[in-house]
């Protein structure tokens, strides 16, 4: 397809979704598309109508139309919308798989959606054989002005942000945390309960994660490690900048599995028969200068170079993950030097307008 280097771009997506669902994770990207083109008019997918749509085409006359649609009723709507008005390119980045591909037991899911698309960006490499179009792996990235190297003293060992979700997902985790946890003040949790104390019966856990106590628990003085929750990006991109070591972690598990494996029989699941998604973590720690430490994955083989610019250590070897928060966080000259080189890497292809510049390219050379 022939476009310019800086494309006239209509944007659709969910202004609220960044700050509602993924407050750390998705809001700055559509946002990012200033950085790579002069010319960038955005749709609320929550107003748009088929009248509306082809009222800003009309008006616009984009190159293409970049959706960043990342839940099914939005999907599903702008897929119906083209059913009626399809003038242009239109593609759509979804982060939401694999575990988001069925949702509810509904027998519409996103490879329906991804149908009326020209192209579809998916988070998951396994699942780019089974989009109802063309399809590429492309994963989240990391706001450069926000996660930045603030040369400021790195206080903790390590540290983790997230949440260590349900019963199943808590469970899959708990090695890891509690391998963090015997850093004591040495290590940031940034998760929805503190360490420290073991895994509770249900109801006990729902009040200790509770947003209602989250200011009283964490205020109490008897916690083994520091336990804080960020507020906003520029809070979270601080507390990796105090941090020698920021863990990733990749396995997904959920209501979901079963759901999926029967609508794609072919999905490959990983040598440990799990499902996997790359997360947004990983570059977060790049690039703030932390070493990332991130659980492994065959697609990291293709983004850095393994031992120079990040670790890595293997699913279910926790003795391994052991070693390699042992070894990093005791010697600072070899720790800094992977993260610097990790840091250059980001900055060079995995930024969100790097992001974007990538999936304009796709559309360029392969549309």
């Amino acid at each position: 397809m022939k476009i310019c280097s800086k494309p006239k771009i209509l944007c659709v997506y969910d202004p609220s979704f960044g700050s509602v669902n993924y407050p750390y994770a998705f809001a700055c990207a559509p946002l990012a598309i200033k950085k790579v083109t002069d010319d960038v008019q955005y749709l609320d997918i929550k107003e748009i109508t088929v009248e509306l749509f082809q009222a800003a085409i009309e008006k616009n006359n984009p190159d293409i139309v970049f959706c960043f649609l990342q839940n099914l009723v939005d999907q599903k709507k702008m897929s119906s919308i083209l059913d009626i008005y399809h003038p242009k390119p239109i593609i759509n980045w979804s982060l939401e798989d694999p575990n988001g591909v069925v949702t509810g037991g509904q027998s519409y899911t996103m490879l329906d959606a991804s149908e009326n698309f020209d192209a579809w960006f998916c988070n998951d490499s396994k699942m780019v054989p089974f989009w109802k179009t063309r399809a590429r792996f492309m994963p989240p990235g990391f706001d450069d002005d926000v996660f930045y190297d603030k040369n400021i003293d790195r206080i903790y060992d390590v540290s983790y942000i997230g949440n260590i979700g349900p019963k199943a997902t808590a469970e899959m985790y708990w090695p890891y945390f509690e391998e963090m946890s015997k850093y004591r003040q040495k290590a940031l949790m940034c998760t929805e309960r503190p360490l420290g104390i073991p895994l509770l019966p249900g109801p006990i856990e729902k009040i200790l994660r509770s947003r209602r106590n989250k200011d009283f628990f964490q205020g109490l003085n008897i916690w083994r490690n520091v336990w804080r929750n960020p507020r906003n990006e520029d809070e979270k991109s601080f507390f990796i900048n105090q941090s020698k070591i920021h863990v990733g972690l990749n396995r997904v598990r959920g209501r979901w599995e079963s759901s999926l494996l029967s609508l794609i029989p072919e999905y490959p699941l990983d040598k440990h028969n799990m499902f996997y998604q790359l997360k947004g973590r990983l570059f977060h720690a790049v690039g703030t200068g932390a070493l990332a430490l991130n659980e492994y994955c065959p697609e990291l083989e293709d983004m850095f170079d393994i031992n120079s610019e990040i670790a890595v250590f293997e699913y279910g070897d926790v003795e391994g993950f052991r070693e390699k928060l042992q070894w990093y966080s005791n010697n600072d000259g070899a720790r800094q030097k992977v993260a610097l080189a990790g840091r250059l890497r980001g900055l060079k292809q995995h930024t969100w307008h790097q992001r974007i510049n990538q999936i304009i390219d796709y559309i360029r050379n392969e549309l």
